[in-house]
């Protein structure tokens, strides 16, 4: 009898690296005779997050490599010996044939331990722009996947296979009729869904109110659901009490997969997740990528742009002059937002997670 095979995914942080670690577990939890434990950061989203997926979770403490001259660029190299010793221990008892890496700082200690064992390591890069991690990760790697086309050319041609970004099959299943009664919409009225709530979100927040509220003094048949952030929702409700569209107001999305399938047109922050969920319901976005982390947000909006999917308004252009008239613009024109559309649906790689795990279990028979 053929023994089980044992696939350690670690990287966490944020949702762009715990979602798609979480799709593959879930494509690994296809196959019988394979055995997954997720490690990420003890204190991190990831530790309820996977959890609450289903799936095994071990923590360990981790630390954000310090940017620039400070006391902190001494105390972290004890920090990461100590993770580095924990992800160790970690392995020696799982006994892994394979570490897959979707990336943030938990998982270079684990990815690193590995290769010093000879386990063979898998690095996923959804961004653009590989972070620092994903660029120090990459040396020992054996099989790096990259979320976008464009970042083949920063990693070895050798070792480097184009995937696309997984997502969850919910994302791309729900259907747009019962998303909306969810939500209380109406089934036949074009839906914006916008957003915020994320780094840097108030001013997001600010702009998409006033916009929302221009909506409704125009003549623009639209809804719209908004996206706040804990911080903003009081006051949003508040000043968009008396707006004259439907607008459903919520903190935090649980439900992402039905606001989605509700949407017509997406705005949103560019994170690498954000616009792998949007391609795969082949949504036509304005985005308003973080100005911030390396500008790989611009860069992921951009290849969209570039490809015909979405439009692109940075921090600097943003406005609420300039955002509704984007916005009027593509709402009024049911042809652009169709051709967007399709632009979308061409870009997204739906086989995404079948592609990983085929490389990953390619990756345990080099151990």
């Amino acid at each position: 009898m053929e023994s089980k095979k044992r696939i350690i995914i670690t990287g966490g942080g944020t949702g762009g690296h715990i979602f798609p670690g979480i799709a593959i577990a879930r494509e690994l939890s296809k196959y019988p005779e394979v055995s997954v434990l997720y490690v990420g950061k003890e204190d991190g989203p990831e530790s309820k997050w996977v959890p609450d997926s289903g799936f095994a979770f071990e923590g360990i403490r981790a630390a954000s490599f310090p940017r620039g001259i400070s006391a902190r660029l001494f105390t972290f190299w004890f920090e990461f010996a100590r993770s580095l010793a924990r992800a160790g221990r970690i392995l020696e008892k799982f006994g892994p044939d394979a570490v897959f890496s979707t990336g943030g700082y938990v998982s270079v200690p684990v990815s690193l331990a590995a290769s010093l064992r000879g386990i063979p390591v898998g690095l996923f890069e959804p961004n653009v722009v590989p972070g620092l991690a994903a660029r120090f990760s990459a040396l020992f790697s054996k099989g790096v996947f990259v979320g976008f086309e464009e970042t083949l050319k920063r990693f070895s041609k050798r070792r480097t296979q184009w995937t696309g970004i997984p997502v969850r099959e919910e994302i791309v299943t729900a259907q747009k009729a019962k998303a909306r009664e969810s939500f209380g919409l109406n089934p036949s009225t074009p839906t914006l869904l916008m957003l915020g709530g994320s780094q840097g979100a108030h001013s997001l927040n600010q702009h998409m109110t006033d916009v929302l509220q221009f909506l409704g003094e125009g003549e623009q048949p639209v809804q719209a659901i908004l996206m706040t952030g804990w911080t903003d929702y009081r006051k949003t409700v508040d000043r968009l009490e008396k707006c004259a569209i439907k607008v459903v107001l919520r903190p935090f999305i649980s439900n992402i997969h039905e606001a989605y399938a509700s949407a017509d047109l997406v705005v949103a922050r560019a994170g690498a997740m954000t616009c792998a969920e949007i391609l795969s319901r082949g949504l036509p976005a304005v985005f308003i990528p973080y100005p911030h982390a390396s500008g790989h947000q611009e860069m992921n909006a951009r290849a969209l742009e570039k490809a015909g999917s979405a439009v692109v308004i940075t921090e600097r252009e943003l406005s609420e002059e300039n955002l509704t008239r984007t916005l009027i613009s593509l709402l009024s024109d049911e042809g652009k937002l169709e051709a967007m559309g399709e632009k979308a649906r061409q870009m997204a790689r739906l086989d995404a997670a079948e592609k990983i795990v085929a490389g990953l279990l390619a990756l345990t028979e080099k151990k």
